[in-house]
C-alpha cells in the first residue's frame, strides 16, 4: 500500500458577505459582525447575504460578460489563494482544481430563459458556457494554464468540502502535490429566491433596523438567510511546502463522507454520524482529542436538532464540553460554498486559536443543549484539532478535520 502523505494548507482566499478576504472574514467573524442585510433593488424581498467586495477588480467587460457571477466570485477566491501562495509558473500548471457548487452559473441562466421570453433585455452573453457547472473550475484552471486535473463537484450544500476531502485524498495519496481547492455560489436572483420559498426552510426577517433572522440551535429559529460566496484552499503535501518554504496555516487530518439514503430533503442523525465517524477513523482520530467543531446548523428547526443529535452519538460525554458554533447566522446559508468557506473558518480558528461565535442564540430548545459558543468568540489556546461539517440535500454528508501544525 501506498505511503500516505501528509496534507497542508498553505493558502486561502475568500469573498464572503463580511468581508473580500479570507483575512477580512475571519476577523469579521470572530468580531461578531452580520453580513446578512436587504439587497435592494433587487427584486429578493428578502434580506440575503451578499458579497459587497468588487469581485471583478481588472477583468475586462467583454470577459465579464461570458461568465456568470460564480465564476467571478470563485475566480477572486482563487486570486487571493494563489497570489499568498507564491506559486511559480511550474507549480502552477501542477496544481489541480477542485471546485464544488451548488447549482453553478444559474444567474445567466435565469437572465438567459427571461430575455427569451422579453421579460427582460437581451445581452451578448454566451449562455451555455457561462453556465456549465463546472465553468468556475475551467477558468481557473486556464488562468493557472494547469495540465493537471480540473474537477466539479455538485453534491448540494457539502459541495464545496467534497472538493476540499477529494483534493485532499489525492494529494495524501501521491496523485497531486499541490492543489486549489473550494466552492462558489451566486444565486441571488428573484427566480431563485421563489424556488426556496417553496420548501418553507428560508428564515423570517426580522423586525426593521434589527439583525439575526438566521439563529442557528437557537429557540423559536425559523430557517437560513441565503446567501452567496467563495473559498479556495492551497492544499500541498507537507514535504512539497516545506521544499519551497510555504508556512502551512494548518493540516487537513481526516475526510469522511456518507450518504444518509433516507429522504431527498430531511437529514438524518446517523448519516451524519456516519460522515463524522469516518473522518476521525481516516485520520486516525479519537472523538475525545476535537476541540471545536463547526457545525453545518443551517437555523431550521429539524435540521439543528438532527445535526445536534448526530454530535452527541459521534462524541459521547466529550459533546457536553465541546465547542459547537455555526457561523451562518452571520453570512447566511451560501450552498455550495458553504462548506468551503465553514473549512477555510476552521483552519484558520486552529492556526489562531479562536473560534466564531454562533450569533443571536437564545437557549429554550431542549433538543439543543450543547455548549454552541453564543454571542461572542472564545479564546481556545489549547485548541489543536477541530472539526468541520458539511451536510447537503439529497443526503449527502463531508466532514474534515484539520490540525494545528
Amino acid at each position: 500500500m501506498m505511503e500516505r502523505k501528509k496534507v497542508v494548507v498553505t493558502a486561502i482566499g475568500m469573498a464572503t458577505p463580511v468581508g473580500g478576504t479570507a483575512g477580512e472574514t475571519f476577523d469579521a467573524l470572530i468580531e461578531g459582525k452580520c453580513g446578512v442585510a436587504e439587497l435592494r433593488d433587487s427584486g429578493i424581498g428578502r434580506r440575503v447575504g451578499y458579497v459587497r467586495a468588487d469581485i471583478a477588480p481588472g477583468v475586462h467587460p467583454a470577459q465579464a460578460r461570458m461568465m456568470d457571477r460564480v465564476t467571478l466570485m470563485a475566480q477572486h477566491a482563487a486570486g487571493e489563494a494563489m497570489a499568498l501562495a507564491g506559486l511559480d509558473d511550474m507549480q502552477k500548471a501542477s496544481c489541480g482544481v477542485f471546485v464544488g457548487t451548488g447549482i453553478g452559473g444559474v444567474s445567466i441562466l435565469c437572465e438567459a430563459v427571461e430575455a427569451y421570453h422579453g421579460i427582460v433585455p437581451k445581452r451578448p452573453v454566451l449562455v451555455v458556457p457561462a453556465a456549465m457547472p463546472n465553468a468556475p473550475a475551467a477558468h481557473i484552471a486556464q488562468q493557472l494554464k494547469s495540465v493537471a486535473e480540473a474537477q466539479t463537484y455538485t453534491t448540494a450544500c457539502s459541495a464545496g468540502a467534497v472538493a476540499i476531502g477529494e483534493a485532499f485524498r489525492r494529494i495524501r495519496d501521491g496523485y497531486l502535490d499541490i492543489a486549489l481547492a473550494g466552492g462558489a455560489e451566486a444565486m441571488l436572483t428573484p427566480t431563485i429566491m421563489a424556488a426556496w420559498t417553496q420548501l418553507h426552510v428560508l428564515c423570517a426577517d426580522p423586525e426593521d433596523g434589527e439583525e439575526g433572522g438566521c439563529r442557528p440551535f437557537s429557540h423559536r429559529r425559523t430557517g437560513f438567510a441565503l446567501a452567496e460566496g467563495a473559498a479556495m484552499l492551497v492544499l500541498e503535501s507537507a514535504e512539497h511546502a516545506a521544499a519551497r518554504g510555504a508556512a502551512p496555516i494548518a493540516e487537513i487530518c481526516g475526510y469522511g463522507v456518507s450518504n444518509d439514503g433516507t429522504h431527498p430533503l430531511r437529514p438524518d442523525s446517523e448519516g451524519q454520524a456516519l460522515a463524522m465517524s469516518r473522518c476521525l477513523a481516516d485520520g486516525g482520530l479519537s472523538s475525545g482529542q476535537v476541540d471545536y467543531l463547526n457545525a453545518h446548523a443551517t437555523g431550521t428547526l429539524v435540521g439543528d436538532r438532527i445535526e445536534t443529535a448526530a454530535i452527541k452519538r459521534v462524541f459521547g460525554v466529550h459533546a457536553l464540553t465541546l465547542p459547537v458554533s455555526s457561523i451562518k447566522g452571520a453570512i447566511g446559508h451560501a450552498i455550495g460554498a458553504a462548506g468551503a468557506i465553514e473549512a477555510a473558518v476552521t483552519a484558520m480558528a486552529v492556526s489562531r486559536g479562536v473560534v466564531p461565535p454562533t450569533l443571536f442564540f437564545e437557549r429554550g430548545d431542549d433538543q439543543c443543549d450543547l455548549d454552541y459558543v453564543p454571542g461572542t468568540a472564545r479564546v481556545l489556546p489549547a485548541l489543536k484539532l477541530a472539526v468541520s461539517n458539511s451536510f447537503g440535500m439529497g443526503g449527502n454528508n463531508a466532514v474534515l478535520a484539520f490540525r494545528k501544525t
